[in-house]
């Protein structure tokens, strides 16, 4: 990667997405333009914008990014960890980012991605977000805590 380009495309403050992929170095530019296209060709209805200074894409809430990094690509889903992913492609260890590591333009499996990309748009239809599990997740926690203060007030 162009050294004076580094800091701009790994966290890039751009807000138009055309200026900021026109700014990453060529062969790195290469990949992101064949993801953008892959991602149009499967979910035309998702909205491309710049989100966190990475490419993302958008519907009823987040559904993938493109990070750059020096060496790699990360193509991200924020629902990863719900998505199956039955070739094993996916890597990651957060609570539901899972991504691909993209160094090399046979790195992108076409007909891989677009499973992952179709199943992810199914569940942001369903409005399966992280929010929404963040909020089940609180909700369930407080239900619990309500169950046990009224086994509590009820014992005593």
């Amino acid at each position: 990667m162009y050294p004076s380009l580094m800091a701009k495309t790994m966290m890039s403050k751009e807000k138009n997405v055309e200026t900021y992929v026109r700014s990453i170095a060529p062969g790195q530019r290469a990949l992101v333009q064949t993801l953008r296209r892959l991602v149009k060709a499967k979910a035309r209805h998702l909205v491309e914008v710049m989100k966190w200074g990475n490419v993302c894409w958008i519907g009823n809430g987040n559904v993938c990014l493109i990070h750059v990094e020096d060496d790699h690509l990360d193509f991200a889903f924020f629902m990863g960890t719900s998505l199956a992913d039955p070739k094993g492609i996916l890597v990651g260890n957060g609570q539901y980012l899972r991504m691909i590591k993209v160094r090399k333009a046979s790195d992108i499996r076409p007909r891989d991605l677009a499973g992952l990309i179709a199943s992810a748009v199914a569940l942001d239809r369903k409005g399966r977000t992280t929010k929404s599990l963040r909020n089940r997740r609180q909700m369930r926690v407080a239900s619990n805590c309500l169950f046990v203060v009224r086994r509590l007030t009820r014992s005593s």
